[in-house]
């Protein structure tokens, strides 16, 4: 747990940074606040930073929780609020700003641009964050398997995928595999 405020501080810019990048949502950057909050800081493991994001993802609510719960759990009350902060103003600020320019002007070159090349950019941004949740997994075959069969099911079938997650989580709870 951090304490100091310019850990605190570095946090703020950190997650400003990766809000001004985080281009298609929040999940677009998760492979860089892993590596901040894992790798760079060592404040988790890499299994506890997927449990946290996995326990996000669970919860009712925006997906963005798990940059609070990651703040809460790396520096308290304080970080998850600074955090919380540093993610949504410079995204709200810029995306209201491309808003009214592209309502202004929607024909120019430029807001053809931003269409058409944000959104290859968005789907290697959310690959890459697969990549890395995949990653935290224990090295046990079991567990791979289980994440593959949950992709198959999830790309083939139009079964909510909160009933995997409900039997991901009976799974794990009964250590069945």
């Amino acid at each position: 747990m951090i304490s100091k405020d310019e850990d605190l501080l570095a946090m703020f810019w950190q997650f400003t940074l990766l809000s001004l990048l985080a281009v298609g949502g929040l999940n677009s950057v998760i492979p860089d606040i892993q590596r901040y909050v894992v790798e760079d800081s060592g404040w988790l493991s890499a299994r506890q930073f997927g449990e946290v994001y996995a326990l996000s993802q669970a919860t009712p609510g925006p997906n963005v929780m798990v940059v609070t719960m990651l703040g809460a759990l790396v520096a308290g009350w304080s970080g998850a609020l600074v955090v919380t902060i540093a993610l949504f103003l410079p995204g709200t600020v810029m995306t209201s700003v491309m808003i009214h320019l592209n309502t202004r002007n929607p024909d120019t070159v430029f807001a053809a641009a931003m269409r058409r090349g944000l959104a290859p950019v968005t789907i290697g941004l959310t690959m890459s964050t697969a990549w890395v949740m995949l990653s935290t997994l224990s090295a046990d075959w079991r567990g791979v398997v289980m994440a593959f069969v949950t992709a198959l099911v999830v790309l083939r079938t139009r079964m909510n995928p909160l009933w995997l997650m409900g039997a991901g989580a009976i799974i794990g709870m009964l250590d069945i595999l």
